[in-house]
């Protein structure tokens, strides 16, 4: 595994030198004829295939460039699709390969938010009658959405074993009901559970006696929140830590009407409220309430609506295949302006981050008509990336 780490002024910085300009990337398509792809991974118990999520309600297998006829799960016909609603997101635990059971995210056929656990038998195959729908603090398998948009809908597990369910904050416009900021909702916040329980628990997880919230400090709140304050985190990833990478959280929160942002997380810095609708990127946005609790915490980096819409959470890249300058660059995209953008992090004593060397990729990699809407970023099993093209319906790799 090759990387640069640079130390100046103190800093660690990743992926943070002038000269990466200079280094030359493409895309390489390695899969076309999906329906509005959302998610690709790679799958545990065949690590030279991918699974691929579609919003449609159904989720199928890749391997060698080849996409499945027969469906790995088809959830059409119990789920509502359309808009920011559908089948959203995946994710498989650390032991999936031994549990074969993997998470997904839905909008049930009301709208509501369903986390569900599904088994897979010793050849890989999906058992429908497996299905388990996660059971929250009210009792409810769901949880309410009171609008159709800013579902979040992204399921990834941390360095820690915990899954990690982003949650929107119920739509509409401006966070009306200010969800973002009530400690009594999971509406707008980050959760963090532990699903490694029995099959016949009733809920179906347990809430990390380390949560932020399990004290009652800095304020009374539900137990499976690990962070305040998200208009609507449709994707974020950890920092591989299994190849040399710190193991932090970046947040990619869609924008209200002016700023998209990016959040470092420092890996277990749990509790931090990141300020929505007080506020929106590093400006203010609506202080008719006050936070759920203070200081808010800025975005690492942020880019005004003229430079896009609609921010695509991406990956920190922690591949080999790239020029080592490319190691530890935070790789993303924005899905109204069809852009990629990369930048460099430099990191300070207590793993706090400044994005550094911004990078326009997008002609490099094609240009917008090559790489369509663009709706998830994925990695292979060597840590290479992908780009998820939801338009155009295809897989793309990023290469030297």
């Amino acid at each position: 595994m090759r990387y640069a780490v640079t130390v100046v002024l103190a800093c660690l910085c990743l992926g943070a030198s002038s000269n990466v300009a200079n280094a030359q990337l493409r895309s390489a398509v390695v899969a076309t004829g999906l329906t509005n792809p959302v998610s690709l991974l790679v799958d545990p118990m065949d690590p030279a295939a991918f699974v691929v999520v579609e919003q449609r309600g159904t989720i199928r297998t890749l391997r060698n460039g080849v996409v499945s006829s027969a469906m790995f799960l088809d959830l059409r016909g119990q789920l509502s699709t359309g808009g920011e609603r559908g089948l959203l997101g995946m994710a498989f635990p650390p032991d999936a390969a031994e549990s074969r059971r993997f998470y997904i995210n839905f909008t049930n056929p009301d709208g509501h938010t369903v986390v569900a656990r599904y088994t897979r038998d010793a050849q890989g195959r999906v058992d429908p009658a497996s299905r388990f729908d996660l059971v929250w603090p009210d009792g409810r398998a769901f949880i309410e959405q009171p609008f159709s948009n800013h579902n979040g809908g992204h399921l990834a597990f941390g360095p820690d074993g915990y899954l990690y369910i982003g949650l929107g904050d119920g739509g509409s416009g401006g966070d009306p009901q200010n969800r973002a900021q009530n400690p009594n909702s999971l509406l707008g916040k980050m959760l963090r559970i532990d699903v490694g329980v029995d099959d016949t628990d009733r809920r179906g997880y347990r809430v990390p006696d380390d949560n932020p919230f399990v004290d009652g400090e800095p304020i009374a709140a539900l137990t499976e929140i690990w962070a305040f304050g998200l208009r609507n985190p449709w994707r974020y990833s950890f920092d591989d830590w299994t190849r040399g990478g710190t193991g932090a959280l970046v947040i990619a929160d869609v924008g209200q009407s002016a700023r998209e942002e990016v959040n470092w997380e420092p890996r277990g810095a749990g509790g931090r409220n990141y300020g929505w609708r007080v506020r929106e990127g590093r400006s203010a946005f609506d202080g008719r309430l006050p936070a759920a609790y203070q200081p808010l915490v800025d975005p690492t980096h942020e880019y005004p609506r003229g430079d896009g819409q609609s921010i695509t959470g991406g990956v920190v890249y922690r591949g080999a295949a790239l020029d080592p300058m490319f190691n530890g660059r935070y790789f993303f995209a924005d899905y109204v302006a069809g852009r990629v953008y990369s930048i460099g992090v430099a990191l300070d004593a207590q793993q706090e981050a400044t994005a550094v060397d911004l990078l326009v990729l997008t002609d490099m990699l094609g240009g917008t008509a090559e790489l369509g809407l663009i709706s998830s970023f994925g990695v292979d099993a060597a840590g290479e990336m992908y780009i998820v093209s939801y338009s155009r319906g295809r897989i793309l790799k990023i290469v030297p």
